[in-house]
């Protein structure tokens, strides 16, 4: 069914939530509703959804399960230690939560493009959110939102002279 050491994940309105695949219909995850990482079956896993294969991948899936056990306990956090950051640290990769940053970038780019005076900081803002929106899931939008900013902002500029 599931390879060990795989990303899970399901998704909820508005966001997704992920698990390592550690065998034995097991999974671990990082548990907002329980507030720590913890080691559970795949049906209260799925919670009643469909359970999705991720593209995060650990290069050594038999590391990311070890690495997931050490980390079961840990309190969660929003913004430090949620379901994403633990199953990219446990694989070995940047621990960032993508949903989180394109949260929070759309936040202040439409705040600037709102609420703005200067034509410049509206474009850069408004182009921020857009592409932070626009960038594929499981993605960091960070360098898609600096280039689109800094075009949007040039162009402005450029267009007010």
């Amino acid at each position: 069914m599931y390879e060990l050491g795989q990303v899970l994940k399901i998704q909820y309105t508005g966001f997704k939530h992920y698990g390592i695949y550690v065998g034995n219909n097991t999974v671990i995850h990082n548990s907002k509703k329980y507030h720590r990482v913890e080691e559970i079956d795949l049906d209260a896993f799925a919670d009643n959804r469909t359970i999705q294969k991720s593209s995060i991948k650990a290069e050594n899936p038999a590391l990311a399960v070890q690495t997931a056990r050490k980390y079961l306990g840990i309190p969660y956090s929003l913004f430090s230690e949620n379901c994403e950051h633990f199953v990219r640290t446990a694989c070995g990769l940047v621990k960032e939560s993508t949903q989180v940053q394109k949260y929070l970038i759309s936040a202040v780019g439409v705040g600037a493009l709102l609420k703005s005076d200067n034509t410049v900081v509206q474009a850069a803002g408004g182009a921020a959110a857009l592409a932070s929106m626009l960038t594929p899931t499981e993605q960091s939008p960070v360098k898609n939102v600096a280039v689109a900013a800094c075009l949007a902002a040039g162009i402005a500029f450029l267009a007010s002279k």
